[in-house]
């Protein structure tokens, strides 16, 4: 064994457990990138089933007012 053997051996062992701890905290981000992705295409189906009924609301509150203008115009007159 070499007089600097016993450095290189710890510092062999800080390289793995760096090493280590990289990719667990790799494998833990890119589970939770998957959650957020799965997340963002949950909320991006529900904007778009927001969007249409407002779409039918819109539509359908201005029947009502026209309805009601016309009735209001009848009475008026």
């Amino acid at each position: 064994m070499t007089p600097n053997g016993g450095n290189t051996e710890r510092r062999l062992t800080r390289l793995e457990e760096f090493v280590e701890v990289l990719a667990n905290e790799h494998i833990q981000f890119a589970e939770e990138h998957k959650r957020l992705l799965t997340a963002q295409v949950l909320l991006t189906d529900r904007m778009d089933k927001l969007a249409a009924a407002q779409a039918h609301t819109d539509e359908r509150m201005g029947v009502l007012i026209r309805m009601m203008d016309d009735w209001i115009k009848r009475q008026a007159s």
